[in-house]
């Protein structure tokens, strides 16, 4: 079987930019990963893995290099386009809210549903195939902040 990248850094550096003072986190990043590869991400609280995810999904800019997506520069997509090709999900606090752990699955969706927000049949299918993947069936009811989140423990 053919390897296939499917995402790819040239040069990347990563950090913050406020005002003319740039804090650089991570520099000369060259990565590539593979379709049908499981990658794990290891490290010490703030050595930048957090804000290397960011820059990949493009909620942050980087402070140089480039990032590509199917062969494709990420600063082409518009945001609709990149949101249906990836996602992140941090685990930084979520704020309180009302929704179950099914709601919250299916605003990855949010991207391929119609302007009122409603689920067609696909979109409920590949709700259903993520809740089967991730085994979560036994947790689609419970309020994400009061009962999930509280579950939660830090490592």
């Amino acid at each position: 079987m053919e390897s296939k990248i499917i995402l790819k850094t040239e040069n990347l550096s990563i950090g913050y930019a406020h005002q003319k003072v740039v804090n650089q986190v991570a520099t000369a990043i060259h990565l590539s990963v593979e379709s049908g590869k499981l990658i794990a991400m290891v490290g010490a609280n703030g050595v930048g893995k957090s804000t290397l995810l960011r820059t990949l999904t493009a909620i942050q800019n980087p402070l140089s290099g480039n990032i590509f997506l199917n062969g494709k520069n990420l600063n082409q997509f518009d945001p609709l386009a990149l949101a249906k090709e990836m996602s992140l999900v941090l685990t930084e606090k979520l704020p309180p809210s009302n929704l179950t752990v099914y709601e919250l699955i299916a605003l990855g969706r949010q991207p391929y549903t119609n302007w009122i927000g409603k689920l067609s049949a696909e979109d409920k299918s590949k709700i259903n195939d993520a809740i089967e993947l991730t085994q979560t069936s036994a947790l689609l009811e419970k309020d994400i902040t009061k009962s999930v989140m509280a579950n939660c423990k830090s490592f």
